[in-house]
Order: C-alpha cells, then structure tokens, then sequence
C-alpha cells in the first residue's frame, strides 16, 4: 500500500475545508469513515499505516550487530581497540576505569592518573570517542522527526497540487507549497545519508568495519537527558585548583584559559538546552490545540500539516541542543583532567556540525 493512499483517499475531506468542489457522496462518506477511525483525526492516519506496514512485513535476515548499550561501552571497545593501552587499563585498575569509561572524570584522582604510563592516551581516546558516540547518537534519535517532517510537506504539496488541477489553487501556491515539499525531501535525504555515514564512522573508530561478516551497529537509542542543573562554577574552580596542583606552571595557565572557555560553553549550551526543551512543550501544546481545532473544522489542512511539520523540526532542535550540552560538557571535563580539547562546540543555532571521528 502506498503510504499516502489513506490520505489521498481523505483529501476531497480536506478540499472541502479550502471550499473546494465536493466529491460525490458516497465517497465523502467513505473518506470520513475511514478518518474517523483516527481518535487525533487525520494526523494518525500515517502513523497508523506505517506500524501496520511494518507489522506485516516479512522478517529479512539481517547480519551481525555491534550492540552498544551505553557510551562507556563504546568507549571501552575503543580502548580494546589498541593493544598497547593494555598496560594503563591494567595499571588504572577496574573501579577507575569503570569511571573513565563512564564519564564521571571528577570522581577521579588526577594525581593518580599521572602515576598511570599513557593515561593521556586513555583520556584523550575516551573524549574522542564519548563526542564521536553522542554525534552518532543525535543522528539516529532525530531521524523519525525528520520522516515526519517530510511526510508533512509531501501531505501538504500533494494536497495543493490537487487544489490547483481542480482550479480551487492558483499555481502559485501550489508551486510555493511544492518549494516547500522539495526542501523538506533534501533534508530527509541528508538525514538518512548522515545516519549511514556515521554508523560507519563509528565502525571504522572502532576497528569493527573490515570484517569478513557485514556488521550493522546498534547505538543506545537516546541521548542522556539533561542533568537538574549543571556544574556550579565553584566546584569546577575547586577541581581546577586540584589538578593545578599536579601541573607544571605552563601547563596549569593553559588549563585555566581553555577552563575558562569550556565552562562558558558548557553553561550556554545547558541554558540553550534547557529553553528549547520550553519551546518543544509550547510547540506540543500548540500542536494539540490546532488537532482540536482542526476536527472541529475550525482549522484547513494545511494549518494542521503545518503544525505537525514545525512539532518535528521543534524535536529535531531539541535533540540537537541536548548534544550540544554533552558535548561541551565532555571537553569541560577533559579540560578538568588537564587535557585540551582540540575545538569547543559549535552553539551556532541550526548547528549541524559534528565532532571528527575518534582516532588515535
């Protein structure tokens, strides 16, 4: 079935609203039947449609998966990658490691990390791969709010281009709502292009992506959510004068001038975070306020679709300003360990940018 057969089959429905001619009868009424099986109206129709799809759809054999529940386990393959960092995991030993890998970096003790051979490469790969993981993550989790975005400027595009074969649309608007449709479509192209691309990125990090059997990645499915409050300023000054401490002079003044910068990145992105977690729920509520509206035919279509398009961009930017929070918060605690992070995240609104891939 052609995901838009049940809404082309409910559009003389939608005409209607714009005043245009009415279909006969009996297929007015089979298009509000099958509309009202929808307890949201028409905006389930689609979603209703592709889990049945999917339901019936016969399994395909697929190959081998790397699972990674978590960022630590991500990191930890990382570290297994390398042979010779056998030796500083050995010597770190499996509580602080444990740490390491996990991310809560404040917890350990910066003057036994300088006892450790190499303990810098085991930070610096645990950075890389921790803002590699979070890049790859945001990507997956935006993908179904993209799909619905697009899908929503198709719904509107086609509805407009049947309004103006019928003479109701100039073409005009129905060419502006065609613009509208083709950008949405290469923005869901690129998703799923930048979907593939870092799922491989994150193989090949891993020294997972040569391999005589195919490998697919499975990454956790969401971000971490964003803590109750972020790091207070004085903490980090205190931790700051502990690692100092360990320091030679140079080197603690580089510390404190990229500390400086971090912990400014890192409060901007959690304040940024924060209100677009605000705007998601107005976005919401606005939303749900148009579906009331719009059964009651107190709304056309394209208001509806217009809506369900701005909710899933609102999530694509929430999830988008979530990573940007860990991402400045894992070059914070680099930078708390005495490490330097090689660029400071892009706060830029609409960001897409995306660390390098981990390396070593």
């Amino acid at each position: 079935m052609n995901k838009h057969k049940l809404l082309l089959a409910a559009l003389p429905l939608f005409a209607s609203l714009a005043q245009a001619q009415q279909p006969p009868e009996s297929a007015w009424q089979q298009a509000n039947r099958r509309v009202a099986e929808f307890s949201r109206g028409h905006a389930d129709v689609l979603k209703w449609e592709q889990a049945h799809l999917a339901a019936s759809a016969p399994a395909a054999a697929k190959p081998a998966s790397l699972v990674l529940n978590t960022l630590a386990d991500g990191v930890q393959l990382a570290w297994r990658a390398y042979p010779e960092l056998a030796k500083p995991l050995a010597q770190l030993g499996r509580e602080e490691v444990a740490l390491l890998a996990s991310g809560q970096w404040q917890a350990l003790s910066a003057a036994r990390l300088r006892q450790v051979d190499d303990a810098d490469e085991l930070i610096e790969l645990a950075h890389a791969t921790r803002k590699m993981l979070l890049a790859a993550i945001v990507v997956e989790q935006a993908l179904p709010y993209q799909q619905q975005a697009s899908q929503a400027a198709e719904a509107a595009a086609e509805l407009g281009a049947r309004m103006a074969q019928t003479g109701n649309w100039s073409k005009l608007q129905a060419a502006q709502r065609q613009l509208l449709q083709l950008g949405a479509q290469q923005q869901w192209q690129r998703s799923q292009y930048a979907a593939v691309l870092s799922r491989a990125n994150v193989l090949k990090a891993l020294q997972q992506w040569a391999r005589s059997t195919p490998q697919t990645l499975q990454l956790p499915p969401a971000l971490p959510a964003l803590p109750a409050a972020p790091l207070d300023e004085q903490a980090v000054q205190h931790r700051l004068a502990q690692v100092g401490a360990t320091l030679a002079g140079s080197e603690q003044i580089a510390m404190r001038a990229n500390a400086a910068l971090a912990y400014r990145a890192y409060a901007t992105a959690y304040a940024l975070a924060s209100s677009q977690q605000d705007m998601l729920k107005l976005r919401q509520f606005i939303y749900d306020e148009t579906v009331l509206r719009y059964n009651g035919m107190l709304l056309n279509s394209w208001e509806l679709l217009d809506e369900a398009r701005a909710l899933a961009e609102a999530n694509v930017n929430a999830i988008g300003a979530v990573r940007d929070f860990w991402l400045a918060e894992a070059d914070l605690q680099l930078v708390l360990l005495g490490g330097q992070p090689e660029s400071f995240v892009n706060l830029a609104a609409g960001s897409g940018d995306s660390p390098a891939a981990a390396g070593h």
